[in-house]
């Protein structure tokens, strides 16, 4: 049983991150209802909290009134994702997912964004076309909108470090990934919806070994290190 603690003390830092911190950031033209506009940040900022993979940052407001006063001091006009991205690494957030909601006759265009701040780079994109016509709708478009983008299917550079004296077979989730030399690194690119378990099995030896590990999704990282 010690041993077992023991194992689990220091593998467990090397497994186990924290939430991802997501902010929402909701723009829209003048046509727009102010009402609409802040049922669908909250309704987003809801749905991606709800997955436990993803957390709002504590200083939401800070970072929204933030954002306000660069559009006042461009005049009214429109922050764009590199000056996002600074504000995201000034608050610390990992991710932030940018709704603009446009106002085309009848109907109201909702394009969503969900940028990586430290890379400068959109990971996954998002829209719907509505009415907009009572709140139960505004709350379904942005819970559909946020779905979309969660569901995106991101990939990243997975990297296994193999400190054994034989190589090791990765599989991800039951599905095999390829083999890591003794003593070596070897990075995959694995596509997000495989990540989950992930098991090291030894190709050598009358007796061969198996070690598991357990990874939570990560969208805002270019780069996961293991030690098996």
């Amino acid at each position: 049983m010690k041993n077992i603690i023991a194992w689990m003390l220091l593998v467990l830092p090397s497994i186990l991150f924290a939430q991802t911190k997501v902010a929402i950031y909701v723009t829209a033209t003048d046509k727009v209802p102010l009402e609409t506009k802040k049922v669908i940040g909250s309704e987003m900022v809801a749905s991606f909290t709800a997955t436990q993979e993803y957390s709002a940052i504590e200083r939401t407001t800070e970072f929204l009134g933030q954002i306000s006063k660069e559009q006042e001091y461009q005049r009214g006009g429109s922050v764009d994702d590199s000056q996002i991205c600074e504000l995201g690494r000034q608050f610390g957030v990992d991710l932030v997912c940018v709704a603009d909601i446009t106002k085309y006759q009848d109907k109201y265009y909702i394009q969503a964004r969900l940028i990586d701040v430290e890379k400068a780079t959109v990971l996954a994109t998002a829209r719907e076309i509505s009415n907009l016509e009572d709140l139960e709708t505004i709350i379904k478009v942005a819970q559909n909108l946020s779905q979309k983008l969660i569901d995106t299917e991101v990939t990243y550079t997975l990297t296994i470090e193999n400190t054994h004296s034989c190589p090791l077979d990765i599989y991800i989730t039951g599905e095999y990934v390829g083999q890591v030399p003794a003593k070596t690194l070897k990075s995959f690119n694995v596509k997000l919806n495989l990540i989950g378990k992930i098991e090291a099995k030894e190709t050598k030896g009358l007796v061969k070994k198996k070690e598991e590990n357990t990874v939570k999704k990560m969208r805002a990282r270019e780069t996961v290190h293991f030690t098996f």
